[in-house]
């Protein structure tokens, strides 16, 4: 089989025979996998129904993989980019209701889920993306990363300034700002740690130091 069957972006008539003929002969364990690599490579190109159809495919027929948990979050990440809250935040809920452990995903489920709620400017919301956070902090993993640590600041920020911490808001900001001036976190990956923050989401942060 050519190496690049289930990583081609391809989605023609043609191309969906191709994929399921060289799927039917792939090993069973390794089916979830190309499914979701494909529908990964189709959301990349702006083919959102034909991802989403794949990766419902990997949560419907391979409960138990390891890629139907990441197959979850790839649903609720697209959910949400496409402004549906409420899929989304079902969706990371569910995540969180059936692998706690986040193995296999990207371990930022939980921040996630709080960005989703902060969206609603709640105050109860706001509580609750506290927890989420706090739970986060805990479980280390993903944060270790500088730009993942800075999402968990600038929720931090978020949820805070809804409940009227002040103190907190400024210091999760500048926290977020220097984070966001550190370089990479390793020497041989000049991209890896590297926090990508744009020029309005910084001038945001230093308003909240005033």
């Amino acid at each position: 089989m050519a190496s690049d069957w289930f990583r081609s972006s391809a989605w023609d008539a043609l191309s969906r025979k191709d994929f399921e003929r060289n799927l039917a002969r792939a090993r069973p364990a390794n089916r979830p996998q190309y499914i979701r690599i494909k529908g990964l490579a189709l959301a990349a190109t702006g083919q959102d129904v034909a991802a989403r159809i794949l990766f419902e495919r990997v949560v419907r027929d391979y409960a138990n993989s390891l890629d139907c948990r990441a197959a979850l979050e790839n649903l609720a990440d697209m959910a949400r980019m496409q402004g549906d809250l409420p899929k989304a935040e079902e969706t990371y809920r569910r995540l969180l209701a059936q692998w706690p452990d986040l193995n296999a995903t990207t371990g930022m489920a939980e921040v996630s889920l709080a960005e989703v709620l902060l969206d609603g400017r709640g105050i109860p919301s706001a509580g609750e993306a506290l927890a989420l956070l706090e739970s986060a902090m805990r479980r280390g993993g993903a944060l270790r990363l500088n730009p993942n640590l800075f999402r968990w600041h600038i929720a931090l920020v978020r949820a805070a300034e809804v409940i009227g911490d002040r103190e907190t808001v400024k210091r999760a900001a500048t926290t977020a700002l220097r984070l966001a001036d550190r370089g990479p976190q390793f020497a041989r990956h000049p991209t890896v740690g590297l926090v990508a923050a744009d020029p309005k989401t910084l001038s945001w942060l230093r308003d909240h130091l005033e």
